[in-house]
């Protein structure tokens, strides 16, 4: 098989462009863990101070909590029942957010508990984070 000096050319532009990507993800990756560990420290030092939001260099830093709902993965053939038999044959397309949103909604209308049908079928917890806004 004669080699095409085009095919070679290719192969070489090819080859470079994975290892910049290569690299560029990997420097990505370094950048994600930088951020997650100043907002860790971030949200500790903005609690410590009891500071909900301040301004900074034209950005709004605010301290936000967001809930996080899921099915306990040993139990959703459970949950699923459970939910086909409340009247949530609708949601058999469940996503993450989805299930979030609806349960949520429940919540709220269960006067800020979980309804029972559900203990034990739904993890739920809260996660803080910052959000940046200009």
């Amino acid at each position: 098989m004669a080699e095409n000096n085009e095919t070679m050319i290719l192969s070489d532009n090819y080859l470079q462009a994975r290892k910049t990507k290569d690299e560029a993800e990997q420097h990505l990756k370094d950048a994600k863990a930088v951020c997650d560990e100043l907002e860790a420290q971030l949200i500790e030092a903005m609690t410590n101070d009891e500071l909900a939001s301040f301004k900074r260099n034209g950005v709004t830093i605010s301290l936000v909590n967001t809930t996080h709902i899921g099915a306990e993965p040993e139990r959703k053939d459970e949950l699923w029942a459970a939910m086909k038999d409340q009247g949530f044959d609708n949601l058999f397309t469940i996503n993450a957010q989805t299930l979030s949103a609806e349960v949520k909604r429940m919540v709220e209308e269960n006067e800020g508990t979980l309804p029972n049908w559900l203990d034990g079928l739904i993890k739920q917890y809260d996660k803080a984070g910052i959000r940046v806004r200009k």
